[in-house]
């Protein structure tokens, strides 16, 4: 049985990001010129280093 295709990639090339000259950071669809969006603070999302307690 075979499995079924990945869409990982061509999501990942759906979507964009960069940074103005003012800093803040517009997230913009590559397939929807009218869906973006901008903010002035932006955060990096994954894994973290904080500890829970036991």
């Amino acid at each position: 049985m075979a499995s079924a295709p990945s869409n990982t990639q061509q999501a990942d090339e759906q979507y964009g990001a960069f940074t103005t000259g003012d800093g803040d950071v517009v997230v913009y669809d590559t397939d929807n010129p009218e869906a973006w969006l901008q903010s002035d603070y932006a955060v990096e999302v994954g894994p973290t280093s904080e500890r829970t307690s036991a």
